[in-house]
């Protein structure tokens, strides 16, 4: 029997009036079984922590970025945090898309010298960029990670550049 015949038509009929289907209890099921089926798949959000935890590792690393340094660093560090800032806000468009919970603003440690600074800087970003590293199972954000890892290794580079002026500084002003 064809889908658009009549008799399909009719015995559709005579089935709702059966069993006392209306058309919006036979429209409210289907809507229910569709929107089920999505809710079943949708990722439970605290089971992959790994974006919060680059997220968290990322608004550190740019806080300690934005403290001012010698002239020669400061030109390296501004690109390098706007490099981690672009990494966050392609984390944070992952992290929803993915359903995570993207406020986080964390303490930073104010207390660190410049030799310090840079060294914690770069081990936040090596410790991100593994956490975005891990595999991914929502192929809707592969590319905003794939484009986050992208700026990290931008700031790891402009980061490695600045701590390396700024331990020459040192040595030639005798400030080591």
């Amino acid at each position: 029997m064809k889908v658009n015949s009549p008799s399909y038509l009719i015995a559709l009929f005579k089935i709702m009036n059966t069993y006392k289907i209306s058309a919006i209890g036979l429209l409210t099921g289907l809507l229910t079984v569709s929107l089920g089926h999505g809710i079943a798949l949708a990722d439970i959000p605290s089971n992959h922590p790994d974006y919060l935890h680059a997220r968290s590792d990322l608004r550190k690393a740019e806080l300690l970025l934005q403290r001012p340094d010698e002239y020669n660093v400061t030109q390296e560090a501004r690109i390098a945090a706007q490099k981690v800032h672009q990494a966050i806000q392609d984390i944070d468009v992952a992290g929803v898309l993915d359903g995570k919970n993207i406020d986080n603003y964390p303490p930073i440690d104010t207390s660190l010298n410049h030799h310090d600074k840079f060294r914690a800087i770069y081990k936040l970003l090596r410790r991100a960029d593994k956490d975005l590293s891990k595999e991914e199972d929502n192929y809707f954000v592969v590319g905003w990670r794939n484009h986050a890892e992208a700026n990290i290794n931008q700031a790891k580079h402009y980061t490695a550049i600045a701590a390396g002026r700024d331990v020459i500084d040192d040595l030639v002003y005798g400030n080591y």
